[in-house]
């Protein structure tokens, strides 16, 4: 499926409120009525009044594992003959169990999902419920219809878009000032940076201090991918071609272990065992800023010296060449919720995603752990309630100010993404050159490509 960049999709769209229509689905779910928003009330069929159960599956920390868990109670009080059964768990090892659900047709009814799940599972085929078949259910007219068009295959409405997101960079300002150190916004006054703070370091300490810290696979891919994107202008993919020569790979791939060699960053033998928010680098202040979600800002603030200092955090500028110059960013939908082709109930399903739009309630419980929503509802209840604050509201604040492109869908296809860290991590090890890696990451990226792509 071809894809287009859609440049400054959430300049307009996110950060700005606009004349809102509310909606409901003519059933107990009807979203409650502000001030500011409008009641109305989309034609449609009753949901059924038989008794039914649906599932509902997500993935997320543990502040959105107990946010879900009240908005199925919510759903399941306004519909007293719906029972909402809930499977949830850590990111880690989640899309592998997706699959495996999904070639045994156990899925969920409702599922969150990934964005680029839409197009790698079915190879450009779209293998969920298309959602214009259940409009009458879920009010699709409160999305910007360019955030539907992100979540369309082969025409057919796949998902819904919760919001949109980019990476950011969450800094802990204390850790600088303590060093008598600006925050950096160029390569140069990253490794300045990495000099001071790392200057006691051991080659394996655990109390080691850090300029900056990519925890996990995603955020290492990720930071060089937007290093590509800065020193190039050029996307990872289009049209399931590479666009980045082997040089141009091994120049920023050489960049990227000078961080580490300077001590910005761990280097491989330095990598953190803990590579999420419970990380003690990150936990215990010894880290100057990771690399993180938007939407997910808030499980980092939460552990950060367990929540007591949130006033040392700070999102900070994108790392780039040079002061003067801003880059153009990557982002993308943060996640979508889907109905699975094989529901006995799509209606309700439809249905139940709605009241989670839709109804003041229910975005209240789910407060800030999902990010700012791209439905306009949504979004005047966020505002409404003040939900979106702090750092979450900070990093939407940052994401707003930069031209901004959406990653092309196979770019986060774990097939595509592995060959590209395989590289990236040789690299690091010292089992290749710079030169060896990039190659790697360029031909073996699109070797993937070649094989999952589809047009």
């Amino acid at each position: 499926m071809k894809r287009k960049n859609l440049n400054k999709l959430l300049a307009s769209g996110l950060m700005v409120t606009t004349l809102l229509v509310g909606c409901s689905s003519g059933t107990k779910s009807d979203a409650s009525s502000g001030d500011d928003v409008s009641n109305e009330v989309v034609e449609s069929s009753e949901i059924t009044k038989e008794e039914v159960t649906i599932k509902f599956s997500w993935w997320g920390a543990d502040n959105r594992h107990e946010a879900m868990k009240e908005v199925a109670k919510l759903y399941e009080k306004a519909n007293p003959n719906v029972t909402v059964d809930i499977e949830y768990g850590a990111w880690d090892g989640w899309q592998t169990k997706i699959l495996t659900q999904l070639s045994g047709k156990t899925e969920a009814d409702v599922m969150q999902v990934n964005y680029n799940w839409l197009f790698s599972y079915g190879r450009g085929k779209n293998v969920f419920y298309n959602l214009d078949e259940v409009k009458n259910f879920i009010d699709l007219s409160n999305w910007d219809e360019n955030y539907l068009k992100a979540m369309q295959v082969s025409g057919e409405q796949a998902a819904v878009p919760h919001g949109m997101t980019g990476r950011v960079n969450l800094m802990n300002s204390k850790l600088f000032t303590e060093n008598d150190l600006e925050l950096p916004v160029t390569y140069t006054d990253l490794i300045e940076a990495g000099k001071v703070i790392s200057k006691d370091n051991t080659a394996t300490g655990a109390e080691n201090k850090y300029a900056f810290t990519n925890m996990g696979e995603v955020s290492k891919d990720l930071f060089i991918a937007q290093m590509l994107f800065n020193k190039t202008g050029k996307v990872m993919q289009t049209d399931g071609q590479v666009n980045y020569s082997v040089e141009e790979v091994e120049e920023v791939l050489s960049q990227y272990k000078a961080f580490e060699d300077a001590g910005v960053m761990p280097t491989f033998a330095q990598d953190p065992s803990i590579e999420n928010e419970s990380n003690p680098e990150w936990v215990n202040g010894r880290t100057g800023g990771i690399y993180e979600w938007a939407n997910s800002l808030g499980k980092w603030v939460s552990s950060y010296q367990s929540g007591q200092a949130s006033d040392d955090l700070t999102v900070g500028a994108y790392f780039n060449e040079t002061a003067n110059e801003k880059p153009n960013v990557y982002v993308k939908p943060n996640f979508g919720y889907a109905v699975s082709r094989n529901s006995k109930n799509p209606e309700v399903a439809a249905d139940f995603i709605n009241f989670m739009f839709t109804n003041e309630e229910a975005v209240k419980a789910a407060g800030d752990t999902l990010g700012v929503s791209s439905n306009k509802v949504t979004y005047d209840f966020q505002e409404k309630l003040a939900l979106i604050d702090g750092s979450v509201k900070q990093g939407y604040e940052v994401l707003a100010e930069y031209d901004q492109t959406v990653m092309d869908p196979y770019f986060e296809d774990e097939n595509v993404r592995n060959e590209r860290y395989t590289a990236i991590e040789a690299f690091r090890s010292g089992k290749s050159t710079a030169a060896e890696a990039a190659k790697d990451y360029v031909e073996k990226q699109q070797n993937a490509l070649d094989k999952y792509y589809k047009d």
